[in-house]
Order: C-alpha cells, then sequence, then structure tokens
C-alpha cells in the first residue's frame, strides 16, 4: 500500500528530464508535489494541476480540462522523456494556473486549498523547522474502508529530534466552517472509519511504511524543512496513532459542533486530537492539540 514513489522516478525528479519540473515546485510556494506510488499529483490551490505517471522510461502528463469548461483552450503538451519536454510543462504552468482561478472563482473548494496551505506552513513556511507535525500526503484513500484522509503525515516533538525513531503516525481530517461537522463524510464518520482502519495492525504498519518513504523522498527533494542533526539518518515512524481534527474558521456561537462530539467517546485504536491554533495560523504543535473532554469543555464555554 506504500504510495512513495519509485527509484527510478525519484532520480527523474532529483537529476533527471523531471528536475526542472521539482525546482519549480521547490520555487514555488503555491505548488505542492504528492507522491503517489508510480505517479505523482502537483497540487494548486488544492486541485490537480498536474498529474504524471511512469511509463516504460518515460513520463505520460496530463491537466483536468475540466479546470477549463469555459471553453478557454488547453495547450496540446508533450508526455516528458527529455529536458525540454519538462520545459514545456513548466513554461505552460501560469496559464494553467489561471485556468484554475477562474475555475475556483465560480466553484470555490476552500476545504482543500486551505488544506494545501497547512502542508505548506508546516514544511515549507518560514517556522516549519520550528513545528512538531509534517504532512506527508494530502487526499489519502483507503479503498478497504471507502474512507478519505485529507492529510497523512507524522509527529515530532521538537525535544525528540535527536532521535529519529520517536516519530509518531498522524492522521489528520479538515473541515472548513460548520457544515461538514454531520452527515456521511461528518466527524462521528471519520472517527468510526479510523476506528476500523486502524484497529488493523498490519494495515497500521504499512501505513507507518508510507509515511517514512514519503517523508525520506520528500527531503532528498528539498520539499521539507527542518534543522537535520549531523547524525541524522531515516526517520522511523511507529507507535500509537494520533488522528487530529482541524476545524478552521468555525463560529463559536454555533451549537452544532458540540451536538455531534456530545456522543462521541475516546476511541480505543487512536489518540484523538483537536486543534487549537496558536494565536493565528496553522503551525501545528503538541501544545496545540486538545483532547476530547478539553475540547468539549471550550465548546461550552465559547457557546454559553
Amino acid at each position: 500500500m506504500s504510495r512513495a514513489i519509485t527509484d527510478t522516478f525519484l532520480n527523474a525528479l532529483k537529476s533527471g528530464c523531471l528536475a526542472k519540473l521539482a525546482e519549480r515546485i521547490r520555487n514555488d510556494d503555491t505548488l505542492m508535489l504528492a507522491l503517489r506510488g508510480n505517479y505523482v499529483n502537483v497540487y494548486y490551490r488544492g486541485g490537480s494541476i498536474l498529474n504524471i505517471s511512469e511509463q516504460s522510461g518515460r513520463y505520460s502528463a496530463w491537466f483536468d480540462k475540466n479546470y477549463s469548461k469555459d471553453n478557454t483552450p488547453v495547450p496540446a503538451l508533450p508526455s516528458i522523456s527529455v529536458d525540454d519536454d519538462c520545459a514545456s510543462w513548466v513554461a505552460a504552468l501560469p496559464g494553467l494556473k489561471e485556468l484554475m482561478n477562474s475555475y475556483f472563482a465560480r466553484k470555490r473548494k476552500s476545504e482543500r486549498e486551505f488544506q494545501q496551505l497547512v502542508a505548506w506552513e508546516n514544511n515549507r513556511s518560514v517556522i516549519a523547522g520550528h513545528t512538531e507535525y509534517f504532512i506527508t500526503d494530502i487526499e489519502f484513500a483507503d479503498a478497504d474502508q471507502s474512507a478519505r484522509l485529507d492529510m497523512l503525515g507524522l509527529k515530532w516533538l521538537s525535544t525528540h529530534r535527536k532521535d529519529e525513531t520517536t516519530c509518531r503516525p498522524v492522521f489528520i481530517e479538515m473541515k472548513y466552517g460548520i457544515g461538514a461537522y454531520d452527515g456521511d463524510a461528518g466527524i462521528v464518520k471519520h472517527i468510526d472509519d479510523l476506528n476500523e482502519i486502524l484497529s488493523d495492525s498490519e494495515k497500521c504498519a504499512r501505513l507507518n511504511r508510507t509515511i517514512e518513504d514519503q517523508f525520506d523522498q520528500l527531503l532528498q527533494l528539498e520539499l521539507v524543512q527542518f534543522n537535520k542533526t549531523i547524525t541524522y539518518k531515516r526517520a522511523t515512524v511507529s507507535g500509537r496513532p494520533e488522528v487530529v481534527f482541524l476545524l478552521a474558521n468555525h463560529n463559536p456561537r454555533s451549537k452544532t459542533l458540540l451536538n455531534v462530539l456530545s456522543g462521541v467517546d475516546d476511541p480505543p485504536h487512536f489518540d484523538l486530537r483537536f486543534f487549537t491554533a496558536s494565536f493565528a495560523g496553522y503551525g501545528m504543535h503538541d501544545a496545540c492539540m486538545l483532547r476530547l473532554s478539553d475540547f468539549k469543555e471550550l465548546l461550552e464555554k465559547q457557546s454559553s
């Protein structure tokens, strides 16, 4: 189930025919690279601006034409086997961004857009080296449970940064506004799905390896920033999982969230946490994570 890419694919991004794309992503804070086994997605404002798949020594590149439904022409661009092919796609990115800007002005995807911002803030921003969470993937799907996780990553406490064996797996679900707290994709459904997924020790082990591999490859591509010690070799992920709900722009006068959580108990197979910002921003720290009982108490105070 590992979604890290192959060594061949990684080398193409590091120094081969895809290196110009990797360089562009490093120098463009509006883009995010997600590693997906035999393909990668490049995200812009939470939408996939580019999908590249590995196919027998060359790389097939694809832009979702649904973003240009107003009949704006999309440039015909080549599959990628040499540097110049990749350069053509890199040169096309500003125009593709404009197509997506126009689309998102009509059909807003705020949750996905802010999800990418969370990943950037904790992985690549000026404060990324001081946070305690790193995001290795977004929009992670578990086919067996028909469950989708907004973010996948690891928790690495600042006090343990000299020991790369102390990383814990983290699964983050983001909700933007109060409209998605309940229902088929609501908080209780996500808790139940994750409790089922994380009750399987073999599946947990595979997820841990996926997070390890993705984190290592993102580091090699210079897409994660933190101060490595001179003895750093490779982070390993183990231990009890943590599931974090990141509830952006909650209305404190609403009792909807408190009502949704009223019947929720601490799940047996993971630590349930709710992220409360350190003043403002999405930099994630252990001190900002509230237990269920503390979070309910906070909601009761706010809505009273």
